[in-house]
């Protein structure tokens, strides 16, 4: 039995236009966009299984086919078409796709315990989208902390971005986001401002998690955004770019 995933183009989708990994492959420069694309895709691709309400023992057989797969890509054999095409780009031989994996299995292992589910999946998205754009920022960088840093900081952006996506009553959605912005302020200042021009994409990422999360708290009841809100995401993600650029970038 062939449990591949089914046939997929030789290029990964395209992020819905105006979310946060939209505006971070529109931040990222073009010799590594191909490789930001592909693993942002794997990332929900692989994640698919739990996400669709798959019996735990099929989510597991998708999971070991990218076990596999992942396996296949060191050795430069993969059959993935979306990993064909990036086993050409000279950015993309550098990706490592297994911790991909083994966060996906653990995510898969605690679906039903955590409290964050999909914790380890995009924490390690983090740190393997950090770990793409921080070589430009060459030899003798003051990276030690790094990958853990990114981990954390996507781990704290996806707990925001799902309050922006949650209905609340009024009372709750005044208050709920307040701790998690606090901390995702606080590790944003850990970034090196050497290292914040490499890493702008992903900047820009937690920079319009944080205002979606702000303007949501703001909007009682759970309603919707107005047309309004479109424009200002491509300004804080502008802004935010901009400030990564000059090393002085911050969360206000």
């Amino acid at each position: 039995m062939n449990h591949a995933p089914s046939p997929s183009p030789a290029l990964p989708p395209r992020p819905p236009a105006g979310s946060p990994p939209y505006f971070t492959l529109l931040y990222t420069p073009a010799a590594l966009r191909l490789t930001l694309a592909t693993l942002l895709a794997l990332a929900d691709e692989i994640s698919a299984g739990a996400a669709r309400g798959l019996e735990h023992s099929v989510a597991h057989v998708r999971l070991d086919w990218w076990r596999g797969e992942a396996e296949r890509y060191a050795r430069g054999e993969p059959q993935h078409p979306w990993l064909r095409a990036l086993a050409q780009d000279p950015a993309g031989r550098r990706l490592q796709l297994q911790p991909l994996v083994e966060a996906a299995a653990a995510d898969l292992a605690t679906q039903s315990l955590s409290a964050r589910p999909g914790a380890a999946l995009r924490r390690a998205v983090f740190e393997l989208a950090g770990a793409t754009l921080q070589p430009a920022a060459g030899d003798g960088a003051p990276a030690t902390q790094l990958p853990r840093l990114l981990s954390d900081l996507g781990e704290r952006a996806l707990e925001l971005e799902r309050f922006a996506g949650t209905p609340l009553p009024p009372r709750a959605a005044s208050a709920a986001p307040a701790a998690a912005l606090e901390a995702l302020r606080e590790q944003a200042r850990g970034i090196d401002r050497a290292l914040q021009p490499h890493l702008a994409p992903l900047l820009v990422w937690i920079a319009l998690v944080a205002r979606r999360a702000r303007r949501r708290a703001r909007r009682a009841g759970g309603k919707s955004g107005s047309g309004f809100d479109a424009f200002a995401d491509n300004m804080i993600a502008w802004s935010a770019a901009r400030r990564a650029a000059r090393g002085r970038f911050r969360i206000d």
